[in-house]
């Protein structure tokens, strides 16, 4: 049974404490914190679908590349396409690139939606108080600035997809197409941090 006096009182908050929003261990959150925590699920699934196009796209990319080196540029000894025409053969691969590329937008888009909610869930947590912990030490403004980082980096190296695919089937020499294989493969713009960076969301958010 539980005592009457310990039902009359809620803990005192301290000075410079900051409040932490009890929730249920169960999953069934509500509020704020399902938004939150579906926010990170959709953050992670995203991100999953990108690394799937740029893996699909690597093929095609590759696949550019043979053809190119094997067909084109062979017949050269300086290794240049003197004609910036592209041969028939790599129209369905430029085709199914851009494909990957409009995957790619759609991600990024998304991804930007979601990052306007987590702003839209924050400036509602600090009209209701200044510094409220929604899971374990994390207020709003930390879970915005980390999912906009993450989608920085994603809408960078989206440009650069961009670039890659209207430049590749184009390129005139093999130094050129092996810097736009490598570029695509190895993307600048998404560094090490991006791992972190959701790693910590999910950790935060008892997605792991």
């Amino acid at each position: 049974m539980t005592n009457e006096n310990e039902s009359r009182f809620s803990p005192v908050k301290k000075h410079g404490q900051r409040n932490v929003k009890e929730h249920n261990k169960s999953g069934n959150l509500t509020g704020s914190e399902r938004q939150i925590k579906d926010g990170v699920a959709d953050v992670y699934n995203l991100i999953q679908k990108w690394k799937n196009a740029n893996s699909d796209g690597m093929h095609i990319i590759d696949t550019i590349a043979n053809i190119k080196l094997q067909h084109v540029y062979k017949e050269n000894k300086d290794e240049t396409l003197q004609d910036g025409s592209i041969p028939e053969e790599l129209e369905a691969q430029c085709t199914s690139l851009l494909s990957i590329i409009q995957k790619m937008e759609k991600i990024v888009k998304k991804l930007s939606v979601t990052s306007a909610m987590f702003v839209g869930v924050m400036k509602l947590q600090q009209h209701l108080t200044d510094d409220l912990v929604l899971f374990q030490t994390w207020t709003p403004d930390i879970f915005v600035s980390t999912v906009k980082e993450l989608t920085e980096m994603y809408r960078e190296e989206y440009k650069l997809k961009q670039l890659i695919y209207k430049n590749i089937c184009h390129a005139k020499d093999r130094n050129t197409m092996m810097f736009y294989t490598s570029s695509w493969l190895h993307q600048p713009y998404i560094t090490d941090k991006s791992h972190v960076l959701l790693e910590s969301l999910l950790l935060e958010t008892g997605h792991k």
